[in-house]
């Protein structure tokens, strides 16, 4: 296994197996470990079955899907020199643990990340139940660094993982990890409907949402619902696309999918490109329509229980007043109450009053393994990078001036 691994060339694997002793296939450092395996592969067709399987049965997100990483990798992971690399663990020669990352190359440091760290909500890996519920820190951190030290890599970054996930302590949470700038958003929604709403939200709160419900449907051709047709995906896609980007006009947020390459990841999130065969898109879209017009939009992702809210977008029209997001979020939850499969909503990152009225924060951690000198000093700068922007985010002082700035430099405020 060379230093680095070339998307031109055929996939390779490196396994890296641990009856009594396992040897670093590059240093020959021995590990001692007695029940896990290890491989490493460069090719997704080659981990096909053991990351179906995980994504089926196990502990996982949409963010971490097959369907997902190769959207990722067929776009966004293009632009830069970027290689992925899949850690697959087994245990009596099952899958308990498979992790998609990337070996990035940046100022002279090799280092390794989720693959698509950047563009999910969170990164958990995909998990064996049991293995999960059962795994010691100790043997995590003894597979990360086998991981490492087996790439070459100067460090592991991972990013934006959940302190607590099913219950307990995510393995992946290191001891020296430190909290992202933002939390992610979750809920249970396992009541019915008016219950939930009740609980969530003041009465008059309830009022005012349902009388902005009553002036959309009164303004004629109210229409809620999921784009399934290639062309309703399409004109959904387009409505997303453009009220970003108005929204970007009007208040200086920045706009993520604003070029060419993030806008072509989107199209085979949401399967209007080439994704995996016999696999379902990861994101579907939702949309509110009013008097023929698509007012606001929803890009979601669906995985066992749990619904996940991805993005959203509004349209900046006369009907702004009456709070389209906000009544299409209502619709949404309001349908997966009904539904008896879907027992959790989760609205992502990114701290917005709506997510506080439905859900409650729950914090991600930011975790780093240095394995050289070059990755000791690499570390320290991500990490002092990750408290500058958490202090940032998180000052009732500092915030608000942000977004001050950001809406003076608006080009249409």
């Amino acid at each position: 296994m060379s230093a680095g691994f070339s998307l031109a060339e055929k996939p390779s694997e490196v396994s890296v197996r641990s009856d009594d002793i396992s040897v670093d296939v590059q240093n020959q450092h021995p590990v001692t470990t007695t029940a896990i395996d290890l491989q490493l592969v460069t090719g997704f067709d080659q981990a096909a079955e053991d990351w179906q399987q995980l994504y089926e049965t196990g502990y996982a997100t949409p963010y971490q899907s097959r369907t997902w990483c190769q959207a990722y990798l067929e776009t966004l992971g293009r632009e830069n020199d970027n290689q992925p690399l899949i850690a697959v663990a087994r245990q009596a020669g099952q899958p308990v643990l498979l992790l998609p990352l990337l070996l990035k190359k940046k100022a002279g440091f090799c280092f390794l990340s989720f693959l698509g760290a950047g563009i999910g909500n969170q990164n958990t890996g995909l998990w064996d139940r049991a293995f999960y519920d059962t795994v010691q820190s100790g043997t995590i951190q003894d597979l990360l660094d086998r991981i490492c030290r087996a790439a070459k890599a100067d460090c592991l970054a991972l990013q934006n993982v959940p302190v607590s996930w099913h219950g307990q302590k995510h393995p992946l949470c290191l001891d020296n990890a430190q909290p992202s700038p933002s939390p992610v958003f979750r809920g249970n929604v396992d009541s019915d409907f008016q219950t939930l709403f009740a609980d969530t939200h003041s009465k008059s709160a309830r009022k005012n949402l349902t009388r902005k419900r009553r002036h959309l449907q009164d303004a004629g051709d109210y229409e809620f619902g999921r784009c399934s047709q290639k062309e309703e995906i399409e004109a959904g896609l387009v409505a997303f696309l453009s009220q970003r980007e108005a929204r970007a006009r009007i208040t200086g947020i920045p706009n993520a999918f604003s070029d060419k390459t993030a806008q072509a990841f989107l199209r085979h999130a949401v399967g209007l490109e080439r994704h995996v065969a016999g696999t379902n898109p990861p994101l579907q879209i939702w949309t509110l329509k009013v008097s023929g017009k698509i007012r606001a939009t929803y890009l979601c992702g669906r995985h066992q229980d749990t619904l996940y809210a991805y993005s959203n977008s509004v349209a900046h029209d006369e009907l702004l007043k009456n709070s389209p997001g906000l009544v299409l979020i209502r619709e949404i939850i309001e349908e997966i109450c009904a539904d008896p499969d879907t027992t959790v909503l989760d609205l992502g990152v990114g701290e917005e009053k709506y997510k506080t009225g439905w859900t409650s924060p729950e914090a991600l951690c930011d975790g780093l393994l240095p394995i050289t000198v070059k990755g000791q000093i690499f570390s320290k700068a991500l990490s002092a990078k990750t408290r500058l922007k958490s202090a940032i985010r998180n000052s009732d002082r500092l915030w608000p001036l942000v977004k001050k700035l950001r809406q003076w430099r608006a080009p249409d405020k």
